[in-house]
């Protein structure tokens, strides 16, 4: 098949499936954050200067691609909303980054996986989704599961990393239900790269006033903050967004199930890390909940601006 012809087949695809492909690409990127972002904080990276670095290489490449590819990028007020969505996204990311710090990255993940739940609860007020019974039912096993996998776990853990992490689900669950509405008025790609910027610009700031901005210079520390950068910001965070235009901010994050999958499989391989059956039981609970809730028929979804 010739090369040229896959946009024409992409764009052939039904918005389900499309934003089903995104979604799940996007989740293996987001998956690998947590276990790079360890292993760089073994290497010496601090985490202002890891978080500022791994945007300004994400928003570097989504601009690099939106300008080659004659894409546009949103300008006046529709700008305006999306600097926004930066500066809740740039919260969202310290949040977790802080708390990931604290705790292993296997823990991290599961709590923070509980914003599935969460995003159907505020997609409820925030875009008019149906707070349906499945939904309810759904965001109890995922609620059980959190306090499960924290709550008989917690021995040797610091309680203020969960709490920044459920700072963090917070802030995602309300960053995901307001881009729905933003991002359905701007290009996808070029809003992605004006989001990206502003949390670059954002966390730069404040690196640069708290601890600076210097990294270590060894070619570990280097190659982790690339992978950072390219593998779990700047790809994942555009198929994640063309994701919640093509499907909704409900099911985008509902379809993330892979996400914490990823992160205990490379955590258990990479970093040793090992849940006790407690926080195993507790990530199963939540996790049944989010496949539960995928399982919900999809609404119609309207078409998005073009890439």
């Amino acid at each position: 098949m010739a090369t040229g012809s896959r946009p024409g087949h992409i764009r052939a695809m039904k918005p389900e499936t499309r934003g089903t492909l995104a979604i799940v690409g996007s989740s293996l990127g987001y998956g690998a954050l947590a276990v790079l972002a360890k292993l760089a904080f073994e290497a010496g990276v601090r985490v202002l200067p890891l978080l500022a670095w791994r945007f300004v290489i994400g928003s570097t490449l989504v601009w690099a691609f939106v300008l080659l590819s004659g894409r546009s990028a949103p300008v006046g007020r529709r700008a305006t909303g999306v600097v926004l969505l930066g500066a809740l996204y740039a919260g969202n990311s310290f949040a977790f980054m802080v708390g990931l710090e604290r705790i292993p990255a296997s823990l991290a993940s599961l709590v923070f996986f509980t914003y599935p739940a969460v995003t159907v609860v505020m997609a409820r007020f925030g875009s008019g989704e149906p707070l349906t019974w499945r939904r309810v039912l759904c965001l109890g096993l995922a609620t059980t599961g959190c306090a499960l996998t924290v709550g008989r776990g917690m021995a040797g853990v610091d309680p203020l990393g969960v709490a920044w992490v459920l700072l963090g689900v917070l802030l995602i669950s309300a960053f995901i239900v307001a881009s729905h509405s933003v991002l359905s008025r701007v290009p996808p790609l070029g809003g992605t790269a004006v989001l990206l910027t502003t949390t670059a610009a954002l966390l730069g700031l404040a690196a640069l006033f708290v601890t600076g901005l210097g990294v270590p210079v060894e070619p570990r520390a280097l190659l982790l903050l690339a992978a950072l950068g390219i593998v779990s910001t700047a790809i994942p965070v555009t198929l994640f967004l063309l994701g919640i235009q093509w499907i909704g901010p409900g099911r985008a994050a509902i379809l993330s199930t892979m996400e914490p999958i990823v992160t205990v499989s490379l955590a258990t391989v990479v970093l040793d890390e090992i849940l006790s059956p407690h926080q195993l039981a507790g990530g199963a609970l939540i996790l049944a909940g989010v496949i539960w809730l995928r399982l919900e028929r999809a609404p119609p979804a309207a078409e998005p601006h073009a890439p």
